[in-house]
């Protein structure tokens, strides 16, 4: 059974999210959804919520065989130009990552 990995984050003040955008579509999407392991790879910028402001600007939403798979993604050296990138834009402290199976 896959499991789906959500990864919510805010972006640093200064990153813009035009910046954010050519960076997601340019080198995060391609590099990690061609990853072994990764099935389904989507993200999204949070517009609002329903009550009050949102905790986080951007949700990654990422199927894989397993947890393990996603784990391995990270630790491949072509994909260290994504994880550049998002160290430069995102702010490391609000990085929070879940994975769940489908209940």
């Amino acid at each position: 059974m896959s499991v789906r990995v959500y990864i919510t984050y805010k972006l640093k003040p200064e990153t813009t999210m035009d910046e954010y955008y050519q960076f997601s579509r340019e080198i995060d999407q391609p590099l990690a959804s061609a990853a072994p392991g990764v099935l389904n790879y989507e993200i999204f910028e949070v517009k609002g919520a329903g009550k009050g402001s949102p905790d986080f600007t951007i949700i990654e939403d990422i199927e894989c065989e397993s947890w393990e798979a996603w784990l391995k993604v990270n630790d491949m050296p072509e994909v260290r130009p994504a994880y550049e990138g998002f160290m430069r834009l995102a702010d490391p402290d609000s990085v929070r990552v879940h994975w769940a199976e489908k209940v």
